[in-house]
């Protein structure tokens, strides 16, 4: 059930973001139907028409039109009375209550809406549908609005407010069990592309994005046998941080590094903007604010399924780096210094409305480990002398159902052992190792060689002192790269990490007539890449990289 105000009625744009949600639910395999009392004009690929948007609507008594819309008499234009008659028809499994703005725009006050009469909502759906799923929203920026007697625009601060204390509302009541949940419209939309002349009403490119966002949050809290996406990490959790202007180096984004001196809060945390919870110091001089803040949290991945992609909504002023397990895996607004020093500023100041948005980021992973992940983000500020920062994240993991992995033996001959599994469906499967059981988020995909011997896959130990596992990292859809590189004497042949279990061979002539030598390892990892060496010969050689099979 959509239900909401004139961006979910047909009081602006026919359909609304509804036209294109039915769509993407039906091509990524959703069943449903749109319930409710009032209907759309139909198109060819909007059928499911049905709604309870209300033009106008607010989320307490009273109503603020001064008309009637459709049954409903100008004071009666609130959702604690439209939605409930609604429920009289019918109780849908999910509801997707777009509600805010208009009581952020009418300049009601944004934490009571957030905190007494959005909650009301909640508790009076529940009592009348305790097994339905409500999805709430962080309603669009108002700063450009020019609509309304006084002007929207003149509330525009409360935008921020109360999406933060929605975020934090839903935050506890999942933590109590309900079915609540967030979509981040005010992110989703673009402020400059995104909306109608009046600024307040979506176009249809703002209504896709909005489409999009209920998308991926739906997504995230339905269970399917094929796909699997988990909520590592809400916005507004607790996060430690370190505020006091020091040079932590690189080693503060390690697993095991001591944070235990840290302060901590929920987000966003920051100084100087509206809709923040934990305000973080900068120093002694407001004119010389600290450049770089630092943040950290942990996460833990569950062993039953194998993630392929994270994808991080990064909420930033002014830019910031992140650090996954001790490694960066992106920035955003910042030099490409190596490595990043604490002085570094920001490229560019962030924006009014950008400074509480959260940017979007999908990162493509090839083994996430099961347990405790440690995430790393440093903010930096553009100048010292502006007067604000801001911080949060969410994180969300997509996975696949890994297959049950092969049983591993070891084979001895004298002084030397190697691992050994059956080849058979251990397609996908490659070697962890690491020296500490209490951090596995440190171990390391071992890049080979692989050797295929008698239907098994061997690998040989180098040393004493490592524990070793299987994992699952699924077979790559795209072959990897093979560079060369001469180097004191030797052939330095490397390959992107995200290919762990191909083997380098070579041979000295082409046609090599199915002779090919297996390069001897162990394949080091070394700034991202395996690395493999040959010294340098008179005579002719060539290499490839291949992934031993059956």
């Amino acid at each position: 059930m959509a239900v909401g105000d004139s961006i979910t009625d047909d009081c602006s744009i026919n359909g609304a973001w509804r036209q294109y949600l039915q769509p993407l639910l039906e091509t990524n395999g959703y069943p449903f139907t749109f319930v409710g009392r009032y209907s759309s004009t139909p198109s060819t690929t909007f059928t499911k028409v049905r709604h309870e948007g209300i033009c106008g609507a607010v989320v307490a008594a009273p109503g603020l039109m001064t008309s009637q819309v459709h049954d409903y008499a100008g004071p009666d234009t609130y959702l604690q009375k439209t939605a409930l008659d609604a429920l009289t028809n019918a109780i849908p499994d999910l509801m997707l209550v777009y509600i805010g703005v208009n009581d952020m725009g009418r300049g009601r006050d944004p934490y009571h809406v957030a905190t007494n009469d959005l909650p009301t909502l909640l508790d009076s759906i529940f009592a009348v549908a305790p097994s339905a799923n409500i999805m709430v929203t962080r309603v669009t920026t108002i700063r450009a609005a020019n609509v309304g007697s006084p002007p929207y625009l003149n509330y525009a601060t409360n935008v921020p407010i109360f999406n933060t204390a929605v975020q934090m509302m839903v935050n506890a009541r999942r933590a109590l069990g309900q079915n609540v949940f967030v979509a981040d419209i005010y992110s989703a939309v673009d402020p400059a592309t995104g909306f109608l002349g009046d600024h307040l009403h979506p176009n249809t490119s703002g209504l896709n994005a909005i489409a999009q966002e209920f998308l991926s949050r739906i997504a995230a809290l339905t269970t399917r046998p094929d796909r699997v996406v988990t909520y590592f990490i809400p916005a507004c959790s607790d996060w430690k941080y370190s505020d006091q202007g020091l040079n932590l180096g690189t080693n503060w984004a390690m697993p095991d590094y001591d944070d235990s001196g840290w302060s901590h809060g929920l987000g966003r945390l920051g100084y100087g903007e509206p809709g923040l919870v934990t305000t973080v110091g900068y120093g002694a001089v407001s004119t010389n604010k600290y450049i770089t803040t630092y943040f950290r949290r942990s996460f833990v991945v569950p062993s039953t399924v194998h993630y392929t992609n994270l994808n991080f909504r990064l909420n930033r002023a002014d830019g910031a780096a992140v650090w996954l397990n001790g490694h960066e895996v992106f920035r955003t607004n910042l030099p490409s210094t190596q490595p990043l020093s604490y002085m570094d500023r920001a490229l560019a100041v962030t924006g009014p409305d950008a400074v509480h948005a959260y940017y979007q980021t999908n990162i493509a992973v090839l083994y996430l480990p099961p347990g405790n992940n440690t995430l790393a983000v440093e903010v930096h500020k553009v100048s010292p002398s502006l007067p604000f920062l801001s911080f949060d994240m969410e994180l969300f993991g997509m996975a696949e159902y890994a297959p049950p992995g092969p049983a591993v033996s070891v084979i001895r001959d004298g002084t030397n052992a190697w691992l050994s599994w059956p080849a058979t469906n251990s397609a996908g499967f490659v070697l962890l190792s690491g020296t500490n059981l209490s951090q596995t988020a440190t171990w390391a995909l071992l890049g080979g060689p692989y050797l295929l011997s008698d239907g098994s896959y061997q690998y040989e130990l180098s040393g004493p002192g490592a524990f070793y596992r299987l994992v699952y990292v699924s077979t790559p859809s795209v072959p990897p790269r093979l560079g060369l590189r001469l180097t004191g004497g030797a052939n330095v042949l490397n390959w992107a990490s995200s290919y762990p279990g191909f083997n380098v061979e070579t041979t000295a002539a082409l046609p090599a007539n199915g002779v090919w030598q297996t390069v001897a390892g162990p394949y080091v990892l070394s700034n991202g890449s395996f690395q493999a060496q040959t010294p340098i010969t008179s005579s002719n050689a060539f290499f490839r990289l291949r992934r031993p099979s059956l």
